[in-house]
């Protein structure tokens, strides 16, 4: 029997396009723990999809649809395994030395917003409003299938510094897709790119060739973090500036930044970065 669709949203983004269509019986441990160690995601969420694969079979065995829960030898720790990798404003400077657009510009979107990879091949010219310089994360794109981001911490629009928007203005016009629709950075065809493949056959040799060993996508997230903590960013603008979904409810509650604070945290990171390529004399001429 078929796995059947149901309201959860992990459900729906990751489980049912890679097991949707097998059978109960189908499904081995081996299987899911390979699939699980190549999801772009955190180890608490990975856990979590575990944990919702689990409780399908649980009620499969209920409704004596099958006699075992393969799930139960999937092996998936929630802890992780070690310190998030980092990178200096110094070092995504080199990094942007060696890279070709669009990726140039891609990186610099990581590096200056924080944006997770699915989200970054998931914008769209009309996620950006040019006037008020602010950007509404909409979209996030995983292999190819789209999905919206519909959170309560997603919807509040990010602060696109001046710097930036020139950067990203260059780029739509060197584009052959300018619609409000189609992708900011997609492919020539017009189609989401896969954040692995660039991942792997741009991002990781350019960062061999500055030296600076091995990173993944969540590197710039983690950098993101990093540096708004070191010049002393209030810690709920913090909290909105990375759409995490809580630092603690009452705070959730009571409190929210204001836009002209966020707007002020994100320039420092902005600043650094931007400050930081100048110094390796590559000054980017939509900044010039």
């Amino acid at each position: 029997m078929e796995l059947r669709k149901r309201t959860d949203p992990a459900l729906n983004r990751w489980i049912l396009p890679r097991w949707g269509h097998s059978l109960l019986e189908q499904v081995k441990p081996v299987d899911v723990e390979e699939w699980l160690r190549f999801l772009l995601l955190a180890p608490q969420s990975k856990a979590n999809i575990r944990s919702l694969f689990h409780l399908i079979y649980v009620d499969a065995r209920r409704w004596e649809m099958t006699d075992s829960n393969p799930i139960d030898l999937v092996r998936q720790s929630a802890g992780r395994r070690r310190i998030p990798r980092t990178l200096s404003p110094w070092e995504i400077g080199l990094l942007l030395r060696q890279l070709a657009e669009p990726y140039r510009t891609m990186v610099l979107v990581a590096a200056c917003l924080g944006l997770r990879a699915s989200e970054i091949v998931g914008l769209q010219w009309g996620d950006f409003n040019w006037e008020d310089l602010t950007l509404l994360v909409k979209w996030s794109v995983v292999h190819g299938r789209v999905a919206d981001t519909k959170t309560e911490a997603s919807q509040l629009p990010l602060p696109i510094d001046p710097r930036l928007a020139r950067t990203l203005r260059e780029h739509w016009k060197r584009s052959l897709h300018r619609r409000s629709e189609d992708w900011v950075f997609g492919n020539l065809e017009g189609s989401p790119r896969w954040q692995e493949s660039i991942l792997h056959r741009q991002l990781r040799p350019a960062t061999l060739g500055a030296g600076l060993g091995k990173i993944g996508w969540h590197t710039f997230r983690h950098s993101y973090s990093t540096l708004l903590r070191s010049l002393r960013v209030d810690l709920k603008v913090q909290q909105e500036l990375l759409r995490h979904s809580t630092i603690q409810s009452t705070m959730n509650i009571y409190t929210r930044a204001m836009p002209k604070q966020k707007r002020a945290a994100n320039r420092l990171v902005v600043g650094r970065l931007f400050r930081a390529a100048r110094r390796k004399g590559r000054l980017l001429a939509v900044a010039s």
